[in-house]
């Protein structure tokens, strides 16, 4: 993950997912003219040591099959799972399959989102209540 050291550099301390906030799912245009689909999803994570609320902004590039379901919320038990296709050895122009659980526990379904993409960054932590 890209920027994964923005998080340990603001959580000293476990720290926990309660769920996805804010889904924005935009078209851009890269270096070769090309148009790709990212999305940015914040979570609301509190710090467990402190129960103090953050937001957590990530950005993951090259959308593909992107599936949401009852989006009205998004609760997490265990943040979101990131499969690593390329580690699994399998056939893919994806990086990763990113789902949340199914609620059953075993990684296998979801619930309410799923899609694959090319790379996950941390864009940003801040405060719960701090101004975007």
């Amino acid at each position: 993950m890209i920027n994964e050291n923005i998080i340990s550099n603001t959580f000293k301390d476990s720290w926990v997912y309660d769920r996805i906030i804010k889904v924005v799912y935009g078209v851009e245009e890269d270096f070769g003219n090309n148009f790709i689909g990212n999305l940015y999803l914040t979570f609301k994570v509190t710090l467990l040591s402190t129960m103090e609320p953050f937001k957590l902004k990530i950005r993951y590039y090259e959308i593909n099959d992107l599936t949401i379901r009852k989006a009205s919320t998004f609760p997490l038990t265990n943040g979101l799972i990131i499969r690593d296709l390329k580690k699994e050895a399998l056939v893919s122009w994806q990086e990763y399959h990113v789902h949340d659980d199914s609620g059953y526990g075993e990684n296998d379904g979801f619930q309410f989102i799923d899609f694959y993409c090319k790379a996950i960054e941390v864009v940003s932590v801040k405060k719960f209540y701090e101004l975007d």
